[in-house]
């Protein structure tokens, strides 16, 4: 009877590691399924200049729209924009709605804590910017103004820590609300990007603005899942290839007006 039950026993995990087999087989990994599909879908928020903007047929542009257009044509796939505002960005990537986002998502522990970074292709500062007729020359100045800030940006996580007691932080949920506000005058000033600054200066010459001080200088990346190790080693060697042959240092020089600085890598 016992050698029975021992033959039945090894029958029995014999069929199960069959049944087993096939499923794990058929499993894929998103990069995988890419591939497959030939189709990927990136994050494009497309109301933060130079990085990503809609130009006048309405169509998304900017440098980080052009760093998805052609990481998805060294990848040999049709690519899909999945429009999300800043707050958006990551939840559209870990409810899977998105592949990858790449939408000037600077890389901070906070974010690392639910998303894997690529190594870095873009660099920015953020400043403080306002009208000329605003007195601000570093932080201590914020007290007792109206300092506008879009939430879910590397404005909102360094921006307030640096303010004072007394400064009013207003928080909005698109950057494009957070210009309005500083071109109305409805704010005194506001934490962006450097090169939006630019951008807005640039199509606003009435408001008379200026850039007040540098916050901080920071890396962006693109992001993914934690568990697509596959498509993010993919990434890591494009940017590493396109870091060699120039292609991002053109992207980045064409949109934003600057030289792209050295990158470092993890």
């Amino acid at each position: 009877m016992g050698n029975r039950i021992r033959g039945w026993m090894v029958a029995l995990c014999a069929a199960a590691m069959v049944a087993v087999a096939p499923a794990a087989s058929e499993a894929q990994t998103t990069l995988e399924r890419i591939l497959k599909e030939k189709k990927i879908r990136i994050t494009a928020e497309v109301t933060s200049p130079p990085f990503g903007i809609l130009d006048a047929s309405g169509q998304p542009d900017g440098s980080e729209i052009a760093t998805a257009r052609q990481l998805a044509k060294d990848l040999g796939v049709e690519l899909e924009f999945v429009q999300v505002k800043a707050p958006d960005r990551i939840p559209a990537l870990l409810a899977g709605r998105a592949d990858v986002a790449i939408s000037s998502l600077s890389i901070t522990l906070d974010r690392a804590k639910t998303v894997a970074f690529a190594n870095p292709h873009g660099a920015l500062s953020i400043v403080i910017t306002g009208p000329k007729s605003v007195g601000i020359k570093g932080p201590a100045d914020l007290a007792g103004k109206k300092i506008g800030i879009t939430r879910a940006t590397l404005e909102e996580a360094t921006v307030p820590k640096s303010a004072p007691p007394g400064a009013n932080i207003v928080f909005f949920d698109d950057i494009g609300v957070t210009i309005q506000a500083l071109v109305s005058g409805q704010i005194d000033a506001a934490g962006m990007s450097a090169f939006a600054a630019k951008s807005i200066r640039d199509r606003n010459p009435r408001a008379e603005l200026e850039d007040k001080y540098v916050v901080t200088t920071a890396y962006y990346a693109a992001a993914m899942r934690p568990a697509d190790h596959d498509l993010r080693q993919w990434i890591n060697t494009w940017v590493f290839i396109n870091k060699q042959n120039g292609v991002l240092a053109q992207i980045y020089e064409k949109h934003t007006g600057v030289k792209l600085v050295d990158l470092p890598q993890f």
